[in-house]
């Protein structure tokens, strides 16, 4: 036999413990241990020997450093359990109290765990890996972990109960942000370092037939099953391995062969295994988000089988947040996985089977336990329950812990009887391991649409009423053996890949096997607080103060006491919590009800929420062309457009004084056909349609039922029953969308929609040359005569089919040449060359704005917002009351027609070039030596090159844009720069050049 030290000296040097003074205890431990070595067991310290389900690579060591200590861990091992074969048991400070908490779960589901690496805060060390040269802070504590100051505040508890802050402090009401501070700065976890430099973030979209979430058992049988019935299938897990509750189990050469087996299949049939992967969120249709380090997935799912499994939540005794104090799954996750034992001397308790599997791993690693508990009078027999008969281990049916004692951990646990017929059994011991409450992972399923109802048999949350399309497996459906959740993830997986729903029917396992405990809190033992809530420091007593403060429905409760809102949001806390509310009101669970699930389910960063978005950009088919050419690209909506090609003032100049062309293919190009086409465009057009001839081109404006501007275009109409149609770049795909609703809810009888965007090219040329570098390439007449301003016409040019129209945006002679995509190109080139001769320059946005903003053009979303209306926007002309078909918003404009806007959209100019100005400034006027009044906002500004002045849009007070040349100041970097309002047109204010 070898041992520790440490382990000997408890063996032999030792006098007996009170516990082993009871029938030669002391012996027959040592005859066990004994055995157990000669199987081959050997515990060194605290880790034990190498076996095959373990994650750690004992030839690989790491070295890192927590709260100014070094320590050494192993490749494999995450930070906790590193800490925990150091012998480490305080590892961070609790949030009101800041008493020492330990490991807990080992899955990252509880607060205690939480830790400071470098700036990054908050960071779960039972799940990050162990890397080298780690410096590990604790949170929530100063100057030291072991010495805490702020521990203090348990002192003054009594003084501190739960909502004290709604109560206290509040007079005299001069000291309130003081007493504000001081509470900001004892709350909180981790520190965030404002000058951490930005990091890589970003976001993948991805597409399945049927994704399943969970690749346990359940989860990896559902992955195989659809993909060998051909679906696309996507599986993911929060873990680094498949295997869910088998990697940390006893190891078991059948269940690894079965789990290669599922993986094999799956790979074949081309589906995608994502690891160390938290599905955080479930919304409609089956889109879900996911995390996996910085890299935020949006996924859609044709179908969906959650088999996320059941986790252990902590029972509530005196003193249960102690170090020392963990969930029988975190022993076994330390045992299995990282060959780590918690302690010497054990005490279990446990409230079903599952307590009594953790004895016996705990026997089989060489470990001492001192006593197991068990709820159950008699617990039926089974290979675990005999081991530890066998074993000689304090047995005690009907009987559950009452208090954990000890100073920064366990060193004594009261064992006390259900019926409270006595006070109890004290039993040395320096870690307990309970296991007495189960809660299915059901959170997204409910995000998803099911419904949960508390099962009496179970003690526990179960779920019914699945949507469409969504499939159970395995124990979050309820409890059953790990063949039946095998069984149940292939019945599962081929449901889905046929589109239908599988509910399982549940287990064979009895109830009392798997039984949560059916306390809600043990019997008073002791004197120290009994936590619900570890992230928040809530205690029973709080939840019955609130409850007696008529906080008695489970929403307002978790509200005024703060229970889960938390680090765990609720995960650990929520069911007691439920169960404790329903016995302070006299309701049942299932009246009592449970809190809404709410994404995301885990912690996801902000940067990655505000990563990279990823939206597809689309290009125009000269956008080669634009790159060859020096052109600086910028992304507008979902296009790549070019910006300028180096000198955007010079663009200006040459539209203004010969000729410019811009790639305007990003403009919405829809064709409207039918009788009814005309009908369809009043009603979603402020403007009339109806008159307009054929040939003709008018400026339209779309809004919605409350008047506010959606979008903005010309229409053409080509023929009696043909119109063209172009929308904002920005917002084609939602013009469309719109005008598909209306058409499909009645307005548009006998209207057939083709979306031109993407199939077809467009070209802008303006300037006063334009009709001169334009003729030369078509046969058809472009005088003045024969294409007038606001006409359209069918024609060739270069020998391409084209749509031009007659328009003037620039404020210049123009057209706007529409063109097939695959032509576009071509013509682009030839627009080039032929405008070679006439001082002809390609042009970007950059100058389009400009040159927009010299005939004051507003721009839909740059100019205007969500509660913008045509009227205030200063396009009362285009909104026809008079109109025979009434159109969306004619209510809410007649009401702003009739009192007036408060706000108007109106020119402004300085007179001088003023480069401190910049849209999204804010309008001012001061009076005297009193406080600048903020009255409106720049919403479009720009130099002019062609009137020698910086001008542009800006909201003003109704009163006040009414006045032509009324002066206003514009706050800008720190001065005041004067500024009058101008109306209509800065450049041609006629349009005697556009109609040229």
């Amino acid at each position: 036999m070898v041992v520790s030290p440490g382990r000997l000296r408890h063996l032999v040097s030792r006098g007996a413990r009170p516990a082993q003074q009871r029938g030669g205890a002391d012996l027959a431990l040592a005859t066990r241990r004994c055995r157990r070595a000669e199987r081959g067991y050997t515990v060194t310290g605290s880790r034990i020997r190498a076996d095959a389900g373990q994650a750690i690579d004992r030839a690989h060591t790491l070295r890192f450093r927590f709260d100014g200590k070094s320590h050494e861990g192993f490749a494999g091992d995450t930070i906790a359990s590193a800490l925990t074969a150091a012998g480490v048991r305080v590892i961070s400070r609790s949030f009101k109290y800041h008493r020492p908490r330990g490991l807990l779960c080992c899955a990252g589901n509880c607060p205690n765990c939480l830790v400071q690496i470098g700036d990054e805060p908050s960071v779960r060390s039972c799940t990050r890996p162990l890397e080298e040269g780690m410096d590990v802070r604790p949170q929530n504590a100063w100057p030291s972990l072991d010495h805490d100051l702020m521990a203090l505040t348990e002192s003054f508890s009594r003084f501190l109960p739960v909502g004290f802050y709604y109560k206290t402090f509040h007079r005299p009401r001069l000291l309130w942000p003081a007493f504000e501070h001081v509470l900001r700065h004892a709350a909180g976890l981790g520190t965030i370092d404002e000058d951490t430099p930005e990091g890589d973030h970003d976001k993948q979209y991805l597409h399945a037939d049927v994704v399943v979430v969970g690749a346990g058992p359940a989860g990896l049988s559902a992955a195989a099953a659809a993909a060998d019935a051909g679906a696309r299938v996507l599986l993911i897990d929060e873990n680094p391995e498949a295997g869910g509750h088998l990697r940390y189990h006893r190891p078991d050469d059948a269940a690894s062969r079965r789990i290669d087996d599922c993986r094999g299949r799956l790979e074949q049939a081309g589906g995608t295994l994502l690891t160390d992967t938290a599905v955080v969120g479930w919304y409609q249709d089956h889109w879900l988000s996911a995390v996996r380090g910085e890299r935020l997935f949006k996924i859609r799912a044709g179908a969906a089988v959650v088999a996320s499994g059941a986790f252990e939540a902590p029972a509530v005794f005196a003193g249960n947040d102690r170090p020392g104090v963990l969930l029988g799954t975190a022993v076994q996750r330390l045992l299995h996985l990282y060959g780590v034992v918690p302690g010497q001397r054990a005490v279990v308790v446990t409230a079903n089977d599952q307590g009594w599997a953790v004895a016996a791993d705990l026997l089989a690693a060489g470990v001492e336990v001192a006593a197991v508990t068990d709820e159950r009078d008699a617990p039926a027999s089974n290979e675990d329950v005999e081991a530890v008969r066998n074993a000689g281990v304090t047995v005690l049916t009907g009987y559950t812990i009452g208090a954990a004692r000890g100073k920064c951990g366990v060193d004594e646990v009261t064992l006390t009887p259900i019926s409270g017929a006595d006070g109890g059994r004290r039993i040395r011991c320096d870690f307990v391991a309970v296991s007495t409450t189960w809660i299915p992972s059901a959170e997204l399923a409910t995000m998803a649409g099911a419904h949960s109802r508390y099962d009496e048999a179970l003690a526990e949350m179960s779920l019914d009423g699945l949507p469409e399309g969504l499939s159970l497996a395995g124990r979050v459906a309820g409890p059953c053996t790990a063949e039946e959740e095998w069984l149940q993830g292939e019945r599962a997986g081929a449901a889905a890949a046929a589109g239908t729903s599988e509910m399982p029917s549940g287990g064979s396992m009895a109830p009392a096997a798997v039984r949560t405990s059916s306390l809600v809190a043990a019997p008073e033992s002791g004197r120290d607080k009994r936590f619900v809530c570890l992230c928040e420091d809530v205690t029973d007593i709080d939840i019955e103060t609130a409850v007696a403060e008529g906080y008695d429905r489970i929403e307002l409760l978790k509200r005024y006491s703060t229970i889960g809102m938390g680090p765990c949001q609720g995960r650990m806390c929520g069911f007691n919590g439920i169960r404790l509310c329903a016995r302070a009101t006299g309701h049942s669970v299932q009246e009592t009800g449970r809190t809404t699930s709410r994404p995301p389910v885990k912690p996801v960063s902000l940067g990655a929420l505000a990563g990279q978005k990823m939206e597809p950009v689309q290009l125009s088919c000269v956008h080669d062309w634009h790159v060859e050419h020096g052109a600086r690209m910028m992304v507008a909506g979902v296009w790549l457009r070019p910006e300028h090609y180096g000198d955007a003032a010079a663009e200006v100049r040459a539209v203004r004084e010969a000729a410019g062309l811009i790639d305007v293919s990003p403009l919405g190009k829809l064709k409207l056909t039918g009788p009814a086409a005309a009908v369809l465009l009043e009603r979603l057009y402020v403007n009339q349609w109806q008159n307009l001839r054929r040939g003709r081109v008018r400026y339209g404006i779309m809004c919605n039922d409350e008047g506010v501007v959606l979008d903005d275009g010309v229409c053409a109409r080509i023929a009696d029953q043909e119109w063209y149609v172009s929308t904002t770049s920005s917002g084609a795909s939602a013009a469309l969308e719109w005008m598909e609703w209306w058409r499909q809810s009645g307005w548009g009888d006998g209207v057939h929609i083709t979306d031109l965007t993407d199939t077809h090219a467009a070209f802008n040329l303006a300037g006063p040359q334009a009709r001169e570098v334009l003729q030369p390439l078509t046969t058809r007449d472009l005088s003045n005569a024969a294409v007038p301003y606001m006409r359209a016409r069918r024609t060739d040019v270069a020998g391409v089919s084209c749509l031009l129209l007659r328009l003037g945006f620039t404020g210049e002679l123009g057209y706007e040449i529409h063109c097939p995509a695959g032509a576009g190109a071509y013509l682009w080139e030839r627009l080039i060359e032929a405008g070679a001769d006439h001082g002809l320059k390609p042009f970007g946005v950059e100058a389009q704005r400009i040159l927009r903003l010299e005939k004051a053009h507003f721009i839909v979303g740059q100019d205007t917002d969500a509660l913008t209306d045509p009227i205030s926007a200063d396009a009362a002309w285009a909104v026809r009351f008079d109109k025979e078909a009434d159109f969306l918003g004619r209510r809410a404009l007649t009401r702003v027609s009739e009192e007036g806007p408060k706000q108007r959209l109106v020119g402004f100019r300085t007179g001088r070039r003023v480069d401190a100005l910049a849209e999204g400034q804010q309008a001012v006027v001061q009076d005297g030596g009193t406080r600048p009044e903020i009255i409106g906002w720049i919403s479009s500004c720009r130099f002019s090159p062609t009137l020698q002045e910086t001008l542009g849009l800006c909201w003003l007070p109704a009163d006040l844009a009414a006045k032509a040349e009324a002066p206003f100041h514009i706050y800008a970097e720190g001065k005041m720069e004067e500024a009058r309002v101008h109306h209509g047109p800065f450049y041609d204010p006629e349009g005697a050049r556009l109609r040229g």
